[in-house]
C-alpha cells in the first residue's frame, strides 16, 4: 500500500514539472519573388508621372520565418515592397491560416520606392500582379512552417550612420525640407540603432538574420525606372553571402528619415550610391550578428492583435479640402486619397513577446522616428523591436509637436488624427506589459 501511495504524488510532480519545462522553439525559413512584370506604374513618385518601368535591377523578394513554440505559430514576412494593403494583408492571412494554420502573421514593407504599383489590371485582369503577390507569400510561409526545426535566439544592438531627418525646424518654430544631405550635416532627431535577431539551429548554424533600422529606401529616385528593393536588398544579399541563413529586413520608424544620397539619378551614380549604403548597414550587422550571445530565456511566444478606429485628420468629403489637395499635389493624388483613405480608419498593432526579454511591436504606417524612440525608451523589457509598414497602410504618423511645424508628413501627406501614433505606441506598451504579467488585472 505504501507503494501505491507514492503514485498520485509521483504524477502531480511529473505534471508540474512537465508545466514548469522550457518550452522548445521552433524556426523555419522560406521565401518566393514576388518582382513585378515589367512595363507596370511604378510605386513612390508622384514625380515619375505615366512612366512605367522598363526593367529589373535586382529581384523583389517575401522572406518568411515561422517560430513556434509548441503551442503559438508566429509567421514574419518581410517584403521589398513599397506598402502592403489592409485588403492583400487579409488574403494572405486567410490563406495562411487555411493551409499552414498560422493564426498570427505579420507582413512588414520595407518601402522601397523602386516597386511596383499594386494595380488590380495588371498584367490583365485574369492574373493580376497583387493576386500573384499573395500566393507566393502564402507559399513562403508554407514553406518556412515545413522546414521547422530546434533553434534559440540571439540580439545584438549596432549602430549605421547612414540617414539623416528631412525636416529641418527654423528658429521660427516651422519646418522646412531637407531632402538629400551629401554633405552628411548633423540632423536630430535620429535612430542610428540597428537591431539584429539571430536565429539558428542547435548546431549553430543560422536559419534567419532579421535586421531592424530606420530609413527611407529612396536613395534611387523618380528618374530610375528599374525594379528594385533599393539599399535594403543591397545589404540583405552581403549579409547573407558571408554569413549563410536568411537575411529579412523590418523597417523602423523611418517616416521622416531619409538617406543622406536622397533621390540620387541613376545618371548621377545611384546604383553604386544604394549598394555603398547597403554594404555599409551590411558591415554593421555581420560584426554584431557574430558577437551575439544566446539569450538564456523561456523561447515561449506572446502574441496579440488589436485593431484601434482612429478619426480623420481631414475630412475628405468636403470640397474645400478636395481642392487643397489637387493644388497640392494634383488629380492623381486626389483620387488616391478618396479610393484609400475615405473610410473608416482601423489600425491594426501587433505586440509579440519572445520570453521575457524580447519584445516587438508593429504599426501600420510611417511612424516619424520619435515614436521608435519612444517606445523603445518607455519599454521594459531588455530587447525591444519597433516595426511600421506592418498589416496596412494608413500614411504618415507625424508626431503631436511635427504637426505644429509642419511640413511633408506632418502637415501634408497624412490623414490620420493628431496625436494617432503617441496613442498607438502607448497602447502597444500597455499590451506589452499586459502580456508579460507586468500590469494588474485585478486590484
Amino acid at each position: 500500500m505504501r507503494t501505491l501511495a507514492i503514485w498520485p504524488t509521483l504524477a502531480a510532480a511529473l505534471i508540474l514539472a512537465a508545466r514548469e519545462a522550457p518550452a522548445q522553439l521552433k524556426a523555419g525559413v522560406g521565401r518566393a519573388e514576388v518582382t513585378p512584370p515589367v512595363g507596370g506604374r511604378m510605386y513612390g513618385y508622384g514625380a515619375r508621372g505615366d512612366n512605367v518601368s522598363t526593367g529589373v535591377h535586382d529581384p523583389l523578394m517575401a522572406k518568411a520565418l515561422v517560430l513556434d513554440d509548441g503551442a503559438t505559430r508566429l509567421a514574419l514576412v518581410t517584403l521589398d515592397l513599397g506598402s502592403f494593403p489592409e485588403a492583400n494583408t487579409a488574403a494572405v492571412k486567410a490563406g495562411v491560416q487555411g493551409t499552414a494554420g498560422i493564426e498570427h502573421v505579420l507582413l512588414v514593407a520595407s518601402h522601397s520606392h523602386s516597386t511596383g504599383v499594386f494595380d488590380d489590371a495588371f498584367p490583365n485582369a485574369e492574373e493580376p500582379y497583387p493576386r500573384r503577390v499573395e500566393l507566393r507569400i502564402i507559399g513562403a510561409v508554407e514553406q518556412a512552417a515545413r522546414s521547422l526545426q530546434p533553434a534559440r535566439l540571439g540580439v545584438g544592438w549596432g549602430e549605421a550612420r547612414e540617414g539623416h531627418n528631412r525636416r529641418f525646424v527654423l528658429p521660427n518654430g516651422q519646418a522646412t525640407m531637407l531632402w538629400a544631405n551629401r554633405q552628411r550635416v548633423s540632423t536630430n532627431p535620429v535612430d542610428y540603432r540597428v537591431g539584429v535577431l539571430r536565429v539558428e539551429n542547435l548546431e549553430a548554424e543560422p536559419i534567419a538574420l532579421v535586421v531592424n533600422f530606420q530609413c527611407h529606401p529612396v536613395v534611387l529616385g523618380p528618374e530610375n525606372l528599374e525594379i528594385s528593393a533599393d539599399y535594403p536588398g543591397a545589404m540583405m544579399r552581403v549579409v547573407e553571402a558571408e554569413l549563410g541563413g536568411q537575411c529579412m529586413f523590418m523597417q523602423g520608424a523611418a517616416g521622416d528619415i531619409n538617406p543622406y544620397w536622397d533621390k540620387t539619378p541613376p545618371n548621377e551614380g545611384a546604383f553604386d550610391r544604394m549598394e555603398r549604403m547597403g554594404r555599409a548597414l551590411a558591415e554593421e550587422v555581420i560584426r554584431v550578428a557574430r558577437a551575439i550571445e544566446d539569450v538564456d530565456a523561456d523561447p515561449r511566444l506572446s502574441v496579440r492583435t488589436q485593431i484601434i478606429p482612429l478619426a480623420h485628420r481631414w475630412d475628405l468629403k468636403d470640397p474645400a479640402i478636395q481642392a487643397s489637395i489637387r493644388e497640392l499635389y494634383g488629380e492623381r493624388r486626389l483620387r488616391m486619397y478618396l479610393e484609400r483613405y475615405n473610410r473608416d480608419l482601423r489600425a491594426e498593432i501587433n505586440t509579440v513577446l519572445i520570453g521575457p526579454e524580447i519584445a516587438l511591436a508593429t504599426f501600420p504606417g510611417e511612424f516619424f522616428v520619435e515614436h521608435g524612440l519612444a517606445l523603445r525608451g518607455q519599454s521594459l523589457f531588455k530587447h525591444t523591436f519597433f516595426a511600421g509598414y506592418c498589416n496596412g497602410m494608413l500614411g504618415y504618423f507625424p508626431t503631436i509637436k511635427a504637426c505644429t511645424e509642419g511640413g511633408y508628413g506632418a502637415a501634408e501627406a497624412t490623414i490620420v488624427e493628431v496625436g494617432a501614433g503617441e496613442k498607438l505606441v502607448h497602447q502597444a506598451l500597455i499590451n506589452l506589459y499586459y502580456q508579460a504579467g507586468k500590469l494588474r488585472t485585478v486590484p
